[in-house]
């Protein structure tokens, strides 16, 4: 009975890993596709049609372009997230150290997009990018590898959309979200199990690996209001992505615990779901060089309130009860057109995590952040025009603490996260 209540919370702990934070963005969510966006810190982004990006945004607002417009961008988010903090256990005289550094692993994110009009009345368009992704990984060596060990998911969503312009002024759009994910997991026993157990054997044993994946299906819709020349308002909302992950589970423990091989090595499901996502934005012009720019989104992460997990074999495993809750975020931001070739921006935002603190764990350490950003276009001729933009992020301390019972094993754990992040971002954009 003890073994298989040390293998089934040892996959619980892992599973919650799957969902570890990107930290950046409230619980997995990726902002990085538009690099003229991140220049003001994603500031009115529905509401501001510079370019080909804003159909991830808003779709409606393709109308506003009277040629195929098309944008290439890159990111490169450089996060470093470290975790101070010990855990004790019964099996150890003196508490272990659970500190790790650099956490979190670099990434390059692409995004593309195409826009067109079909006629004086209707557009299209369609974008390739990303909404959803985390990395992290833990060392060999780390103490508590069996709260959190390795976590990625990687995503990508294909986005066709159709535009149709009401009026001089006022537009809608309708898209289709095709999206792929993709996720791997797993948990070990630190080394200084096997070491306190007399067996070094056991040391970086895999508890539980978990991959799969799934392609689902989504929308988004959104509106494009332009009551005066000077004044853009957007209104814009994603649905829920609804995917079920589908893999294999594998482990290690069937060496100790025969039973364990035929439980725990098998096909199984994790249902994920990729939270909607509304926007509610405003550009307004002042005059021929300045404008200023404002968001208010809002993310419905309380649909994802549990993990369950079904095996092949039939066993509906509750992994664990997450309780995420709804976000907000605001950001303002300025343009300044500096001359005919050269444009500036700058923006700041505050971002909500959508983890409580009584549910923060050592896999899910999401937390409040700061965005302050820079950007610029250079006009390099009539058609062409190339963006930069820098963000620095920085992540409030976030104190966690959880407690584990793995068979005879108990443990405690007490840590705070520290996090910061920097992006990078480059696009180019043409007309033709």
């Amino acid at each position: 009975m003890k073994q298989r209540l040390f293998v089934r919370t040892s996959l619980a702990v892992t599973m919650a890993g799957l969902f570890s934070s990107s930290v950046f963005a409230a619980g997995f969510q990726v902002n990085e596709n538009s690099a003229s966006g991140l220049g003001r810190a994603m500031a009115g982004q529905a509401a501001t049609p510079e370019n080909a990006t804003i159909l991830a945004s808003n779709p409606a607002a393709i109308t506003a372009f009277r040629t195929s417009q098309f944008s290439g961008q890159l990111s490169y988010l450089d996060p470093d997230v470290d975790i101070r903090g010990e855990m004790t256990t019964n099996i150890t005289a003196e508490s272990l150290d659970a500190s790790e550094s650099d956490i979190a692993e670099s990434a390059f994110i692409p995004s593309l997009f195409y826009t067109s009009p079909i006629n004086d009345k209707f557009s299209w368009g369609i974008g390739v990018f990303t909404s959803y992704g985390l990395s992290t990984d833990y060392s060999d060596s780390y103490n508590a590898l069996n709260y959190a060990d390795e976590a990625e998911i990687m995503s990508f969503t294909v986005n066709p959309a159709v535009a149709y312009k009401v009026t001089d002024t006022f537009s809608l759009g309708l898209g289709l979200n095709i999206t792929y994910a993709d996720a791997k997991i797993s948990t070990s026993i630190p080394q200084a199990f096997g070491t306190a157990m007399g067996n070094d054997a056991l040391s970086n044993l895999t508890i539980v690996e978990m991959s799969g994946d799934d392609l689902a299906y989504g929308w988004n819709i959104g509106a494009f209001w332009q009551p005066t020349s000077s004044t853009n308002i957007g209104l814009s909302y994603r649905a829920e992505t609804q995917l079920e992950l589908e893999g294999e589970i594998k482990s290690d423990l069937g060496v100790l615990i025969p039973s364990v091989d035929e439980l725990y090595n098998q096909g199984g499901s994790l249902d994920l779901n990729f939270a909607a996502i509304a926007e509610l934005a405003i550009s307004q012009k002042l005059n021929d060089r300045w404008s200023v720019q404002g968001s208010v989104n809002y993310t419905d992460w309380s649909t994802f309130d549990k993990l369950e997990a079904d095996l092949d074999s039939g066993y509906t495993l509750l992994l664990k009860e997450e309780n995420f809750e709804d976000t907000w975020r605001w950001s303002g931001g300025v343009t300044y057109q500096y001359d005919a070739q050269l444009t500036l921006r700058a923006g700041y935002a505050y971002d909500e995590g959508a983890v409580s603190t009584g549910n923060r764990s050592l896999s899910i350490p999401d937390t409040d952040r700061h965005w302050v950003s820079v950007g610029a276009t250079y006009k390099v001729t009539d058609a062409t025009n190339i963006d930069l933009a820098y963000v620095y992020i920085k992540g409030r301390e976030a104190d966690v603490s959880q407690e584990e019972t793995l068979g005879s094993i108990t443990t405690e754990l007490t840590a705070t996260e520290h996090a910061t992040a920097q992006i990078f971002s480059v696009q180019v954009n043409t007309a033709f």
